[in-house]
């Protein structure tokens, strides 16, 4: 089974993000309850995990607070094949190295080793692993199907507010001058400007006009390694209250977006 498959998991390894690594486009006093609550492990007390196979959607939900929230995961890795069926190289050999690994016995040489991540490799080149058109349409694709159980959501949770919880585990991606060509080498520097995924605005409308209430972007894995040693490191999380997406939005030309991981 792949780390992040556990939507709990997800949520452990959001409440170490550090409040400072945070973005709010539009800050309230709601808002930051909404956050606090999920972040702060002793507030967290109050929601209930509901994200078992066996449990009706969504993942977890908060009597106290009359909230409910849905975990998704999304990345740059997952594309369809020509017949229609969702592939992804990367978590499916995650998973063999997770299932491998505890098959082997070593996780019991360590018993107070509670976390195990497996950094998987498909050895695929660079563009075919991962580009930003898989990462587009995965996003798409993974918050639309989401949006189509908000009806069950609220028949199971009646009157509460809806928070849809990304988790993305996509690289981060620059948008190149237009006087680079796109076939960059490895260990190549390049001129451009970071891809703020959190401000880009065909990410963003496909929450405008939706019934979420609320959305949690959570990228843990956005750096991209500057000219001189400097790393330039995005917030790790963005908040939104998406009845209020009229702050100001990044445009980017899709073709001229590739990726910052090697």
């Amino acid at each position: 089974m792949n780390y992040f498959d556990k939507e709990n998991k997800i949520i452990e390894w959001f409440q170490n993000v550090e409040p400072s690594s945070v973005y709010f486009p539009i800050e309230t006093n709601e808002l930051v309850s909404v956050f606090e609550s999920i972040h702060d492990e002793e507030k967290w007390k109050c929601w209930i995990n509901n994200s078992r196979k066996s449990d009706p959607p969504p993942d977890f939900y908060c009597n106290e607070l009359r909230l409910m929230m849905d975990v998704m995961r999304v990345d740059d890795h997952a594309y369809k094949n020509k017949k229609g069926k969702l592939i992804n190289p990367t978590n499916a050999r995650e998973s063999r190295m997770q299932k491998e690994l505890q098959e082997s016995g070593i996780l019991d040489l360590f018993p107070n080793v509670k976390n195990v991540i497996c950094n998987a490799v498909t050895d695929l080149p660079t563009e075919q692993d991962h580009n930003f058109k898989f990462y587009k349409n995965n996003f798409t694709r993974v918050i639309d199907e989401h949006k189509r159980k908000i009806d069950f959501y609220k028949q199971n949770h009646p009157e509460f507010k809806i928070i849809f919880f990304i988790c993305d585990e996509s690289s981060a991606y620059f948008e190149i001058a237009e006087n680079v060509k796109p076939n960059i080498k490895k260990g190549e520097i390049a001129q451009g400007r970071p891809h703020i995924h959190f401000l880009d605005r065909q990410f963003l409308q496909v929450l405008v006009h939706s019934e979420i209430d609320y959305l949690i972007w959570y990228a843990p894995y956005k750096m991209i390694n500057l000219e001189g040693g400097n790393v330039y490191d995005m917030p790790r999380a963005a908040i939104y209250d998406c009845s209020q997406m009229d702050f100001e939005c990044l445009e980017y030309d899709n073709n001229r977006l590739v990726s910052a991981e090697e």
